[in-house]
């Protein structure tokens, strides 16, 4: 045998290894049949995170509707900004610590009103180094993490209408 049909032997055997023992994908979990049809109603999100937790509920299944469409559920999203906590601040080298953190809170109801979900808040925070010496970095480096952590509660928000 030459070194393609290895390799090609290789990667079969693993592509079927895989798929038997059930691996998927990162967000490729998809919500349940019932939830598939849902009104978003939003609080204290920007359009930019308006359209990211739209495809991150898209990418699980949802179609969006308006709210008088019958059979769709309605899903309360309210995101909150908890105020930055210094935890380390460093006179010597300028350098701080500081505790980003940020909240969802979500509530789910069926169509006929009933609730599915009552609210839950869902927490995320990270811990990040700022360097008064440069502070262009350390604003971009906060808004990375800022990013981050609102993905991250999207994710962890499919996760939850999953289980219901």
């Amino acid at each position: 045998m030459n070194r393609f049909s290895i390799r090609f032997l290789i990667l079969l055997v693993a592509v079927i290894g895989l798929s038997a023992c059930g691996f998927k994908l990162a967000g490729t979990a998809s919500l349940p049949q019932e939830l598939s049809t849902m009104h978003l109603s939003v609080n204290g999100l920007t359009e930019k995170q308006q359209t990211a937790l739209r495809q991150r509920l898209a990418r699980a299944g949802a179609q969006f509707v308006k709210r008088d469409d019958a059979g769709a559920v309605s899903l309360t999203v309210s995101y909150k900004v908890l105020p930055n906590r210094r935890l380390v601040s460093s006179a010597s080298n300028g350098k701080s610590v500081e505790r980003v953190a940020r909240s969802l809170d979500f509530a789910l109801k069926s169509a006929d009103g009933v609730l599915l979900a009552p609210t839950k808040t869902l927490f995320q925070q990270r811990d990040i180094q700022l360097d008064d010496d440069n502070l262009l970095a350390s604003d971009k480096e906060q808004r990375k993490v800022v990013e981050d952590l609102e993905q991250d509660l999207f994710n962890q928000l499919v996760q939850q209408l999953i289980r219901i």
